[in-house]
C-alpha cells in the first residue's frame, strides 16, 4: 500500500496534542508545552485555515490535553488542561466574510491545579453534560452550566457572567474560575485514566466506559455512579482510545466497543455476555467475542468517517502515525480481514502523533515533539 500524500504541513509553534475540524473550512489545534526548569504546563489554543495558515492563537495558562466541539452546537468548544480546568469558548464564524473569531467564556475548574484532565467528552443525549478523566485515576461527571437555572446557550456568556467566579493558585500564580463540583465514579484506575466514552445506543445509553494506564477497561452505571464491569485481562498495557457505537457507526452493533492500548492492538470487544442486551457484572467477567490486530503503534485516539455508511476510523498511532481502518463487520470471523488498514500516513510525523480529525473534505493529523501539523487525505 502506497502512503498518503500531504496536501499541507505546517510546523506549529508549541507541540501540537489534539485537534479538530471546524466547518471543513478550520482547524483548532490544542498544544501543551512543558518547561523543564519548573515543572509548569502552559498551552494555547490555535485557529488555522483549510491551508493550514495560522490565523489567530488564545494563550492558556494550563496545557490543551483535549479538545471537543459540542454535538449540539458545534460553535460551543471545551478544552481540558492540565492544571484541572476546563475552558468553555465560542466560535464565532462570519460565513459572508469567511472569518473567524473565538472567545474564552469561562473557566470551570473540576479538579486541584496540579491534576491533569486527560479527556473530555460530550453526552450524546445531555448537552449540558460532560465526561472528564485525569491522572490521578479518576472518572467523573459535570454539569458545564454548574446547575445555573436560568443558563441559555444562546447566549452562555451572560449566562456564566451570573455565576460566581473564586481565585485559584495556579503554578504560583492566581487565576479566577467557576467551581465545577464533579460527580465522581466510585470505581477508580490504579493509575492514569487516560480516556473515557458515553456509550451511546441501548442499552448502553447509561453505561460510561473508562480506560486507565493499568490495563484496565471499566463500565460504570452513569445513574449510580457505580462500577457494572471491568477487565484488566483483555488488554496488555494501558487503555487509552475507546470508540462505542453510534447512530452512524456500528449501528447493528450496540453492545461492541472499540478500544486503543498502548499494546498496539485495536480491539472490538463484544460485551454480551449475558442475553441479548445486558452486561454481566463483576470483575474480569470475559467478554462474549475479543477481536483484534497489530497496529504497530500505540492505538490512542480514533475519529469516525463522517457521513459515511462505511465503519471506518481514522487511528492515531502514536509513534506510527495514523492509519485509517476498515471493520469489517460483514464477515466477523475472519480474523485476517475484520480490522483492514486502508490508508497511512508515517512521513512528517516522526514522533508521537496523538491528534487527528476527519472532515468530509480532508483529514488532519499532529505530532507531538517534531511540532507537525498535516492535511491528507485517503488518496
Amino acid at each position: 500500500m502506497l502512503e498518503s500524500a500531504v496536501l499541507e504541513s505546517v510546523k506549529t509553534e508549541l507541540p501540537p496534542c489534539c485537534l479538530r475540524i471546524f466547518e471543513d473550512k478550520f482547524v483548532l489545534v490544542g498544544t501543551y508545552e512543558l518547561d523543564k526548569p519548573t515543572g509548569n504546563r502552559t498551552g494555547s489554543l490555535d485557529v488555522y485555515n483549510d491551508s493550514l495558515n495560522l490565523l489567530s492563537s488564545y494563550h492558556c495558562y494550563g496545557a490543551i490535553l483535549d479538545l471537543k466541539l459540542s454535538p449540539f452546537d458545534s460553535t460551543l468548544a471545551l478544552t481540558a488542561h492540565s492544571t484541572g480546568n476546563v475552558t468553555v469558548w465560542k466560535i464565532n464564524y462570519d460565513v459572508t466574510n469567511d472569518e473567524i473569531k473565538i472567545d474564552q467564556l469561562t473557566n470551570l475548574q473540576v479538579f486541584d491545579s496540579e491534576v491533569l484532565i486527560t479527556s473530555l467528552h460530550f453526552s450524546p443525549l445531555d448537552k449540558n453534560l460532560v465526561l472528564v478523566t485525569n491522572t490521578i485515576g479518576e472518572a467523573a461527571t459535570i454539569d458545564i452550566t454548574t446547575g445555573l437555572v436560568e443558563f441559555t446557550f444562546d447566549k452562555p456568556d451572560e449566562s456564566y457572567s451570573r455565576i460566581e467566579t473564586k481565585s485559584y493558585d495556579v503554578q504560583g500564580n492566581s487565576h479566577k474560575a467557576i467551581e465545577a463540583i464533579p460527580e465522581i465514579f466510585t470505581s477508580q484506575h490504579s493509575l492514569e485514566c487516560w480516556t473515557g466514552e458515553f456509550g451511546h445506543l441501548q442499552p448502553l445509553q447509561n453505561v460510561i466506559f473508562t480506560g486507565g494506564d493499568d490495563a484496565t477497561i471499566i463500565a460504570h452505571d452513569l445513574r449510580s455512579k457505580d462500577m457494572i464491569w471491568s477487565n484488566g485481562r483483555i488488554h496488555s498495557a494501558g487503555v487509552v482510545g475507546i470508540k462505542a457505537s453510534t447512530e452512524t457507526f456500528r449501528t447493528n452493533h450496540p453492545t461492541s466497543i472499540i478500544t486503543g492500548s498502548y499494546d498496539d492492538h485495536i480491539r472490538s470487544i463484544d460485551l454480551r455476555m449475558f442475553g441479548e442486551d445486558s452486561i454481566y457484572p463483576g470483575t474480569n467477567t470475559p467478554a462474549l467475542k475479543t477481536r483484534e490486530s497489530n497496529l504497530s503503534g500505540g492505538v490512542w485516539r480514533f475519529s469516525e468517517r463522517p457521513n459515511s455508511s462505511k465503519d471506518q476510523l481514522l487511528v492515531c498511532c502514536m509513534y506510527n502515525g495514523a492509519k485509517v481502518i476498515d471493520i469489517n463487520d460483514q464477515e466477523p470471523d475472519n480474523e485476517d480481514k475484520y480490522f483492514q488498514e486502508i490508508a497511512y500516513l508515517k512521513k512528517g510525523h516522526d514522533s508521537m502523533c496523538y491528534g487527528g480529525d476527519w472532515g468530509n473534505k480532508f483529514i488532519v493529523t499532529c505530532s507531538f515533539y517534531d511540532n507537525s501539523l498535516q492535511k491528507w487525505n485517503l488518496e
